[in-house]
């Protein structure tokens, strides 16, 4: 029996559709991962499936007593609570219990209270509360805290920490089906495989949204895809996804284009058949009495002809197949080209608040190389970019930076841009020429109406690419990119990837997404090698 069933499910956000008619079923033990494009609809299925929210049509059948557990993408997270205790009320009952124990432990004195705290120390025991506390250890150190961190309060903890730490609260949730949204965000590439091996182990179900194309291809063994308001489900991982959405649409294009050919030889049959009744239809000279004789076979051969022509009309209403414009080839006219060694690193160490970040770092870095900067989060990769760029002093060692260097900085907390002008009015800031402009934003999957609406109108991984945009059209021969990927969809990220490939110069990026990683990345500085 499933765990649910949807069937036609439709649903609006405010007076836009986002999706229609779309029917699925979850099952016991289903690995599932739910892909789409930015606004598609994913968190609001998410939300819908959770009993958030409402669809506009459609049924909705759940199990009976079905247990779910889902954490929205932006929670906020309680501040009363440490770490260890946050993740413990993952399950309401023990948490109860655990506050109790915690209000008696120091009133013992107390004789009947004694007594009430052993029985509570029992109870905890029975339903798993210490097996649930050595679980919130290992799921906390998985997910990259250390046993210092977990016992800090939660209002001291980063965003990034507090929503790594409602991921560990949801994965630790007794329920049958797990509702997750992007949980790879703020995990390094250690935490993502450790989550990829957690999930293999779990009991319930779960229907996950991510744009990490390995861990898809690993943790999920279905995949949903929503877009363009319809739901396509495809029975196996990500890579079996990929290759049978391009079979589909291989098939999808070898349909469209027999029934162009039918429609043209009906209308070519059909031409003829009226030229033919037009012949037929004038008495040859010399024939006398024969005009209705040949009116009626003229008539004959016309209504064939509009028979041919009644039959294409049926087949015209057949929709194109949908297709991407592909990112035409870049040339890069308005970057400087260099040669030689861009950047010359002896001896750089740099410690934070006494922690060691790293030490004794030697490297160069080739014109036209891209480097990929690696290493567990907290281990110094932001910090080591904005000392390359000479933001921040390192404690020891050098820098030097080689002839014609023209560096670009795209920050992981994202660009200062002006959220009242649009895409191309802040672009033209970088670069006069509209037609260039138009094509990068193009290249980045920013096109038509997108452009044209103010950056405050648009998402968070829209702005991402209008930055990178605009870093791009500003002329840098030197790309210095952290987290680029962060709020970018798998299509975003292809084309990203697709146009930094293009790019003549040199790139240092830090990144967690592994295929980004394996798809652009020449040489790898690992500093979890130099702590």
């Amino acid at each position: 029996m499933s765990l649910l069933s949807a069937s036609n499910l439709a649903f609006r956000y405010q007076s836009d559709p986002l999706f229609q008619e779309i029917s699925f079923e979850v099952n016991p033990g289903d690995r599932i991962g739910l892909v789409g494009p930015n606004g598609a609809g994913k968190t609001s299925l998410l939300r819908i499936l959770a009993g958030e929210f409402h669809p506009y049509a459609g049924i909705l059948v759940r199990r009976q007593q079905l247990r779910v557990s889902y954490v929205r993408q932006l929670t906020a997270a309680s501040t009363e609570d440490t770490l260890e205790d946050f993740v413990l009320t993952s399950n309401p009952s023990l948490k109860e219990i655990h506050a109790e124990i915690h209000r008696l432990e120091f009133r013992l004195h107390n004789v009947e209270l004694a007594t009430r705290y052993a029985d509570l120390v029992h109870r905890y025991e029975e339903q798993g509360g210490y097996r649930l506390e050595a679980d919130v250890k290992k799921v906390l150190g998985g997910l990259g805290f250390s046993p210092q961190e977990m016992t800090l309060l939660m209002a001291r903890l980063s965003s990034g920490q507090r929503a790594r730490a409602e991921l560990a609260r949801l994965l630790l949730a007794p329920a049958d089906l797990l509702l997750i949204d992007e949980p790879t965000n703020h995990l390094d590439i250690a935490a993502r495989e450790w989550l990829e091996a957690y999930l293999a182990r779990v009991h319930a179900a779960y229907l996950m949204v991510s744009h990490d194309r390995i861990f898809l291809s690993r943790a999920a063994t279905r995949i949903f895809e929503l877009r363009r308001g319809s739901l396509a489900v495809y029975n196996g991982n990500y890579e079996f996804y990929i290759e049978q959405r391009a079979l589909r649409e291989r098939q999808a294009w070898d349909q469209y284009a027999a029934q162009q050919r039918r429609n043209s030889a009906a209308r070519q049959a059909a031409e003829r058949r009226m030229a033919l009744s037009r012949r037929v239809t004038k008495t040859p000279p010399g024939v006398r009495h024969g005009k209705d004789f040949y009116a009626g076979k003229a008539a004959k051969v016309a209504r064939t002809a509009r028979i041919l022509r009644e039959r294409v009309a049926p087949e015209s209403a057949a929709p194109k197949p949908w297709q991407e414009d592909p990112i035409p080839a870049l040339d890069f006219p308005n970057i400087i080209r260099t040669s030689g060694v861009v950047l010359r690193v002896e001896g750089l160490s740099k410690a934070y608040g006494g922690k060691s970040l790293f030490q004794n770092l030697i490297f160069s870095v080739q014109a036209g190389a891209r480097w990929a900067i690696l290493g567990p989060n907290g281990c110094g990769k932001s910090t080591l970019l904005r000392i390359l760029l000479g933001y921040e002093n390192a404690d020891r060692g050098t820098v030097q930076t080689g002839a014609q260097v023209r560096p670009g900085y795209y920050a992981q907390e994202g660009e200062n841009l002006d959220a009242s002008l649009s895409p191309v009015e802040l672009c033209l800031k970088a670069h006069p020429d509209e037609t260039w402009v138009r094509t990068i934003l193009g290249c980045l999957r920013l096109r038509g109406e997108q452009v044209e609406r103010p950056l405050q109108a648009m998402s968070a991984g829209e702005r991402s690419k209008v930055a990178l945009a605009r870093l791009l059209l500003s002329g840098p021969n030197l790309l210095v990119l952290d987290e680029l990927t962060n709020h970018l969809d798998i299509e975003s990220r292809e084309a990203v990837e697709q146009t930094l490939l293009s790019f003549p110069g040199t790139i240092l990026f830090v990144s967690h997404d592994r295929y980004f990683i394996k798809k652009l990345a020449d040489e790898v500085l690992d500093l979890s090698a130099h702590l």
